[in-house]
Order: structure tokens, then sequence, then C-alpha cells
């Protein structure tokens, strides 16, 4: 009997072992539940405006269930979901250990410190234009005298004051002209006559040119004025010529853009940061972010130091901002329409630095260099990515997908119209085809802003955003009023997700938290469309 229970015992034992291992310690591995630790609770109130009775029942729990598989799908952030009746349900989080809130601070810290060290191109652009020793004084401070970063700011300079000489001597000619034809005026010679025909004088040989203006002005004292002025005109239009030329522009440009090389973003930092702790991948791209960052090598160490000083605490949800930060984006549905690279009025150019701005500075920067024309959306399934001629690209391990941010091109919603256009349904479809597709129904302004959105873009993709994420983004065919379907590779989920989730949380409402045992209570809105 003893014999067989041995090797039991000693199976037992290893695992008992192994389990204390892989729990150690404790104050890294475990996260106490709210009724243990502490925690927050908050309580969301449903706005149920134009449901019928029979639609408000169990309303709080299918948005628990909804809310839940996109905030928690694993359930190991130790939420505790609770409906209260119908139309108003309970979460509760729990709280941060101290340490974890210290470690966090001192992470924020030292990454608020790495970025602070990045240089405005505004400031660049407003040294430019100091005199020379105090220019160089600049450019060494902004550079630390790091050879290669210096050469990007010299060679800016040289082009800045290359076009400066350009538009000075452009503008003297300009007043000079300007005083000509007032002289003119004064004569009696008409000078909007005269600037019909300068054209072709400034192509004229000079005896051409004194024969021609001898007959124009009736008079040969008027000739002398008018051959300065058009000489004066060809200097000022070989000026002009010189500053447009597509040579020159581009080089002006070139030089702008590569001051982008010169600043650290957050994306590349978490986009380090984020990769397997203590892999080949990730040494190697730190060492790259100092090479490039010479200057800022030790707080390039403190940030990493802190964060992996944090990591083994840290959870998606560490403090109750995290949630409400996620819940006031959850089932939020917008739509963008995409370039393509057919559309022959695309800038290759613009859009070839987008690309590169993604892959090497992430999505919010190279979003924010486009000056408002474009933004990147994550794709959420990228292998089920069907949009032909859509511009993808990849920061990290995520892809993007660009999308238009122009008032005609995008239909979202504003947090100061308070969603003034709304989804009333959805519900599960199926297109033409029987695959799986989602009607809807919007309201009065809904349908006319999708209506001018979808009539001003027929045969364009429209980009179906779910949370500021990509879905879908199937051709429009036709103009599309306050309903139809939307087509797309769907699953089950998602359909559920999207019909479900007709009660959208308001962005932007109350930010306060009340901790677990207290009476008071913090209530933010939901919107049942």
């Amino acid at each position: 009997m003893g014999k067989n229970l041995t090797p039991k015992i000693v199976i037992i034992i290893v695992l008992v072992a192994v389990a204390g291992w892989t729990l150690y310690p404790p104050s890294k591995t475990l996260k106490p539940g709210p009724d243990l630790g502490g925690g927050t609770r908050l309580i969301y109130q449903i706005d149920t405006q134009g449901l019928e009775e029979h639609e408000k029942r169990d309303l709080a729990q299918r948005m628990i269930t909804v809310l839940r598989r996109r905030i928690d799908p694993a359930n190991i952030q130790n939420l505790i979901w609770r409906p209260q009746g119908s139309t108003r349900f309970e979460i509760q989080m729990p709280l941060a250990s101290a340490e974890t809130r210290l470690k966090r601070q001192n992470f924020e810290k030292a990454k608020s410190d790495l970025l602070a060290e990045n240089i405005s191109p505004a400031e660049i652009m407003r040294s430019l234009e100091k005199p020379a020793e105090e220019r160089a004084a600049d450019f060494n401070d902004f550079t630390q005298r790091d050879p290669n970063r210096l050469t990007i700011l010299e060679t800016l300079a040289e082009a800045y004051d290359e076009r400066k000489e350009l538009q000075n001597k452009r503008d003297e000619l300009n007043t000079e002209l300007e005083t000509a034809e007032n002289t003119m005026a004064s004569i009696s010679i008409d000078p909007n006559e005269v600037k019909l025909n300068i054209g072709q004088w400034s192509k004229l040989d000079e005896k051409e040119l004194i024969d021609t203006l001898a007959e124009f002005a009736d008079a040969n004292e008027h000739v002398e004025l008018l051959g300065k002025y058009v000489k004066k005109y060809s200097e000022w239009a070989e000026v002009v010529n010189q500053l447009t030329e597509a040579e020159f522009v581009e080089k002006y440009e070139n030089a702008k853009t590569a001051l982008d090389t010169l600043n650290l973003t957050e994306d590349q930092i978490k986009n380090v940061l984020d990769m397997k702790s203590k892999s080949q991948k990730r040494s190697d791209a730190i060492e790259e972010l100092k090479t490039a960052f010479r200057d800022r090598v030790e707080q390039i160490d403190d940030v990493v130091a802190a964060f992996d000083e944090y990591r083994p605490f840290q959870g998606r949800l560490d403090d109750p901002k995290d949630i409400q930060r996620m819940l006031k984006g959850a089932g939020i549905l917008e739509f963008r329409i995409l370039p393509t690279t057919d559309q022959p009025e695309l800038d290759a150019d613009e859009i070839t630095r987008q690309v590169d701005l993604l892959k090497t500075k992430g999505p919010k920067f190279a979003s924010a260099a486009s000056k408002g024309k474009y933004v990147w959306c994550e794709i959420e399934s990228f292998k089920e990515w069907k949009v032909s001629n859509s511009i993808v690209g990849q920061f990290g391990e995520k892809y993007f997908v660009l999308a238009s941010n122009t008032k005609d091109e995008t239909m979202l919603h504003s947090l100061e119209e308070k969603r003034a256009w709304k989804l009333e349904r959805a519900r599960p479809s199926t297109d033409d085809m029987g695959r799986r597709a989602i009607g809807f129904s919007l309201n009065d302004k809904g349908g006319r802003l999708f209506g001018n959105l979808t009539g001003r873009n027929v045969d364009r993709p429209l980009c179906i955003l779910l949370d500021g994420a990509a879905i879908s983004a199937p051709s429009i065919n036709e103009r599309i009023g306050a309903s139809g379907i939307i087509k797309g590779s769907f699953s089950q989920t998602e359909i559920f997700d999207m019909v479900e989730a007709e009660c959208r949380l308001f962005a932007g409402q109350a930010d306060r938290t009340t901790p677990l045992g207290k009476n008071n209570r913090a209530f933010h809105r939901c919107r049942q469309p």
C-alpha cells in the first residue's frame, strides 16, 4: 500500500512546489480582488429613451456581456460586473497595491522626462530666423553636438536660407513693380493693360521690345519707363520660377521632413517596451533607440529600468481611469472613406512619407504629421482584411490602414455635438450573396449625413470603425440613406457585438470614481440609440 502511495505523494509535492515557484513572489503574481484589497465602484445608468418596455428587459445584463467581452475577454482582471435592475449596472475593480501605484508613477515620470527632451519643430523654425551665431548655439543645444543630428539641422538651415533669400528678392522686386505701376497710372498709362502684354514683351529681344513699347506708349519718353518695368518683371518671374521649381521645393520639404528623426514618440517607446522581456529582439531595439538618440541614452535606460520594475505588477486596469477610458470608447460606430492607390489625385510622395512615418514613429505621430488630412486606424483582423488598393502599413506587430480625416469623407461622433446622429437599430442580416451582414437604421440626422457621405463617395471603400478599429471596408455602390446593410467578413461574434452594442456609452461623461464601502456613488450615462 505504502509503495503505491509514494509516487503519488512525490507527484503532489512536485506540483505544489511548481505552483509555489510559479506564484512567487505573490505580490507580483497575485492580485487580490476588491473584497480583499479594496477597490473602486463604477455605476452606469443606461439611457433607454425611445425603447419599448420589452426592449428594456435584461438590457443591463446584455450590455455587461458585450462590454466584458471587449474589456476583459479572458476574465483575468478581477472585475465584478453586476446588473442593478434592467437599466443600470455596476462594475467593481480591485485597487492596485501601493507598490504597484508607486512603480507605475516612477515609470510614467521616467517616460515623461524622456519625451520632454523632444525638440519642437516650431522652436527649430524660430531658431532659423536668428543671427548665425545664435542659431549655431541653438543647434548645439538641440543636438548636444551629435554630428548626425547637427547635419540634419544644418541641411535645413541651408535650404531655409536659400529660400528666404529668394523670397526677400521676390518681395523687393514686387515692391519696385508696384511703384512703377503707380508711376504709369500718374501719366495715363493703364497698368492693367501693361500686365496683359507683359508676358509677351518679356520674350522679345531688346530692339523688338523698344519698337513694341514705342508703338504702345505712343510717346518715346515713356519707352524707358516701360522697358525698366519689363526688365524688373523678367527678374521677378525668374525668382518666382526658382521658388516654385519642383527640385527646389522638394529639397526644402525633405529638409523639414528630416526633423522627424530628431524626436522620439510614445508609440516608439511602447513598441519596444512591450516586446518580450530579455529577448534579443528587444535588446536590439533598445540599442537602436540609443544609437538614434545618443543624447538620451541615460533617460532611455531609466525608462527601460522603470518599466521592467513595473512590468510584473502591470495590469491593463491598474487605475479607475483605465476602465473609464475603455468604457468611453466601447461600442462606438463611425465611418471613414479610405484613400486608395488607384486614385489619380493621390500624392504618392505624401503617402510614401505617411507609410514611413507609421513604420518608424507610430500611428499617432504619422496621423498628426498629415495635418488633419489622414488618420491611421488599427485593423482589427489583418488576416481577414481584403480591401484592394487600400494603403496598409505596419508598426511593431500591429497593422493599420490609412483613412481620411476630412469633413466630407468622415462621419464621426463629436463630443461637442453630444452625438447628434445616432444608430436607431442594428440587426443581423445577409447580403445578396447570403453572407453575414449587419442591417442598420439611423436617426434623421444620421440618415442625412450618411446619405451625403455615401453619395459623394460612390465606388470608394467605406471603412467601418468600431471603437476606432477598422473591421471592414465595403465599396459604396450607391447613395445610402437612413437604412441599409453593412457588408463584410463578419463573424457571428462581431454581428452580436454590433447588434447588442446599440447601447452606446456617452464619451466625456463624469470622471469621478467611488471607493468601495462609501455611500456616495458616481454615475456615468450610457445611451441606447
